[in-house]
């Protein structure tokens, strides 16, 4: 593959909070299609990573490239059309309460993409079939269990054609029944061709999907492998000693 392939380029970010520095001269690069999953423990800069990949936190240094070109919130049109360009979904769905679910599907499409009412509908129902839940496009979030409200979720990002998604412990506050319906409907995304990051702590979801595995610690990647490699051979004691405790 060469350069061209390249869709998110993070050059020697870092990020602190305070005292505390959440990412420390992290470097990675993410190709068109691929699958990666970032794993690591609590507190280890995964989450920190995907939010400023999405331009949610701003590092102090370093750069992030997207499709080649710099992601700088200093030049905002042309930021705002890269930020465009990748679906972000949060652990916690974010759905509007008091919209419909098929209202948080169009919301966006009419007032980001100008979209018809009538194309933001068709758009919606065609990804809320999608995930299988075109019989929910009336409800509202508070009828859902959690794992519709992720899949709704999914859908909308889904609507606005994103060439990336971004998932940030999209399962971890679920109930345990509930992961699976999730954990597939990404499943099918990634055999698409959907280029996707996911922050995960299912060991055995990562392993399936992954083209690559990630491991940060202290918010710097220790480890970075093929899942089958890293999880048959993981190489660094840290990564030996982590996955001797989440993998059962």
């Amino acid at each position: 593959m060469t350069n061209t392939d390249t869709m998110i380029k993070v050059d020697h970010i870092t990020k602190q909070f305070g005292k505390l520095k959440a990412l420390n001269d992290v470097s990675l690069e993410v190709k068109k299609g691929e699958i990666v999953c970032l794993i690591g423990p609590s507190g280890s800069g995964k989450s920190t990573l995907i939010r400023a990949i999405n331009g949610l936190e701003v590092p102090e240094s370093g750069h992030i490239y997207f499709e080649g070109e710099l992601y700088d919130a200093k030049n905002k049109k042309k930021y705002a059309a890269q930020r465009g360009k990748m679906g972000f979904v949060f652990q916690h769905f974010n759905l509007f309460p008091n919209m419909t679910v098929l209202e948080n599907l169009t919301i966006a499409q009419t007032r980001v993409l100008k979209r018809s009412d009538q194309e933001a509908k068709d758009m919606a129902m065609k990804y809320l079939k999608r995930v299988g839940l075109d019989d929910k496009a009336s409800q509202y979030p508070n009828k859902l269990s959690g794992g519709q409200k992720q899949r709704v979720a999914i859908a909308r990002s889904l609507c606005m054609n994103p060439e990336i998604m971004l998932f940030d412990e999209p399962t971890s506050a679920l109930d345990p029944e509930m992961v699976e319906e999730v954990l597939e409907v990404m499943q099918d995304l990634g055999k698409e061709g959907m280029t996707m990051i996911i922050v995960t702590h299912e060991m055995g979801f990562a392993r399936t999907v992954a083209d690559r595995v990630i491991f940060l610690e202290d918010g710097q990647i220790v480890e970075e492998n093929s899942a089958e490699a890293f999880f048959d051979h993981p190489s660094s004691d840290r990564a030996k000693l982590f996955l001797s405790k989440v993998m059962h």
